[in-house]
């Protein structure tokens, strides 16, 4: 697929972040040496950096929700005025005011920066996603960015690579579509590919690629990355040649479920070779011949990434209908098309879904390893029903549960309390399906 969104590391990837903190921190040495007693001017630059980064290392491992990156400076500099016998809590303010008016209003963006995200806005997505605090809307990129995700205001910090998944679903792509760029090696390139993502690492300083990574492409500043998103997409492009039929030879079939375009241009879809060619429409005549008694729910209340795939094996099964409880926006490049050829109904909560089951006499049977659920193995599955998958992570809802008729279990064998949705989808219909041999 090609490239929808680039996304960026902040500091030191679009903005020289470590000179204007070397900066800030030198005017707040000195704003203190100038209102303080005589023992500040023992204060350091070096000495400031180093207590931050340990505050900033044990933030990062107790991860406070509620607490900002931001309040580590003005601790670090109490710390510093504490260990010279200086107990001035005014001037901690001050210091911190002098630091964060020139950490914030003079940052110096890379002479290519603002061109090259001109360039690429144009037609990408442009993504912010920050373990530090750095407000892009001030430092002279106002209004570049599609959306910005800020570690500290989302409970998520690199490397995790549930903050590129956040991030594909911010830009409503598979994280395959996104491209992320930053300079380091671990947080910035090893995280994103991990979540399925492509890292771009930028190398300003020439260093070596360190062992056990693998950027998808090294730059030297931005100025080389619409050439790499450009090689990117041809790659992508050349992939999908290689897939499906191309045009077909004259004279054509006289069949009217065929379509004129697909005939001339080739049918590069994801469709099994008997539907080579046809229309949508009459793939979906055909499917509705033929469809299973069984639908399948998910619940979507936080923007689940995997109802894509939960659609994708719907299709396969060729379900009769598949249902979306709680947000109606869902990932649909996740589904690769399949959405188009079933029925995809929304319904605004558990209640609203529960009696448009009940209307159709449609059992409601939850997919959740909790208490009291029984395993699929244990008996076969009502014949019709409604197969109902959980939130990603904190699975069926109690509200949800309280509304199924029953619940049934995946047995596991590992130490993993919970399956992917999207995978559990797939594991139920088949066992759904066997049931019915």
């Amino acid at each position: 697929m090609p490239v929808r969104c680039v996304a960026f590391d902040a500091d030191d990837t679009l903005w020289d972040f470590t000179t204007a903190m070397g900066q800030g921190l030198a005017l707040a040495v000195a704003a203190a040496q100038q209102r303080g007693p005589d023992a500040t001017g023992a204060l350091t630059v070096d000495d400031l950096v180093a207590r931050f980064d340990a505050l900033y290392a044990l933030h990062v491992a107790e991860e406070k929700p509620g607490r900002h990156i931001g309040e580590l400076r003005g601790e670090s500099f109490a710390q510093a005025l504490a260990d010279l016998g200086v107990d001035d809590p005014g001037l901690v303010e001050h210091m911190a005011e002098v630091y964060f008016e020139h950490r914030h209003g003079s940052l110096p963006l890379f002479a290519e920066t603002a061109a090259v995200l001109a360039e690429l806005g144009r037609e990408h997505l442009l993504g912010l996603v920050t373990n530090g605090n750095t407000d892009a809307e001030r430092s002279g990129l106002a209004g570049t960015f599609d959306f910005r995700l800020a570690a500290d205001d989302i409970g998520r910090r690199k490397p995790d690579p549930r903050l590129f998944h956040m991030a594909a679903a911010a830009a409503d792509c598979r994280p395959s579509e996104l491209v992320y760029v930053g300079d380091h090696p671990v947080n910035d390139v090893a995280a994103p590919q991990a979540a399925g993502c492509r890292g771009v690492w930028i190398n300003r300083s020439g260093l070596p690629v360190p062992p056990g990574i693998e950027p998808d492409a090294v730059i030297a500043d931005l100025t080389e990355l619409p050439a790499v998103i450009a090689r990117f997409d041809a790659e992508e492009r050349a992939a999908a040649a290689s897939v499906g039929v191309g045009p077909h030879p004259r004279p054509w079939p006289d069949d009217d479920r065929l379509d004129p375009a697909l005939l001339a241009e080739g049918d590069r879809r994801n469709v099994v070779d008997r539907y080579r060619y046809w229309s949508e429409a009459a793939i979906v005549a055909d499917l509705d011949r033929s469809r299973l008694p069984v639908h399948v729910a998910v619940e979507n209340w936080q923007h689940d990434l995997n109802i894509g795939t939960v659609v994708r094996n719907a299709n396969a099964f060729n379900v009769a209908g598949v249902h979306i409880v709680g947000r109606r926006r869902w990932n649909r490049r996740g589904a690769m098309a399949t959405d188009r050829y079933l029925t995809v109904t929304p319904h605004p909560s558990v209640e609203a879904f529960a009696a448009w089951a009940a209307e159709r006499d449609l059992p409601l049977v939850g997919i959740d390893n909790v208490p009291g659920s029984v395993p699929l193995e244990d008996a076969p599955l009502p014949t019709p029903c409604v197969l109902v998958l959980g939130q990603e992570g904190p699975g069926l809802s109690a509200a949800m549960q309280a509304a199924c008729d029953e619940i049934r279990s995946i047995t596991q064998h590992g130490s993993t309390r919970s399956l992917n949705a999207g995978v559990a989808s797939g594991i139920a219909l088949h066992w759904w399906a066997q049931g019915r041999r």
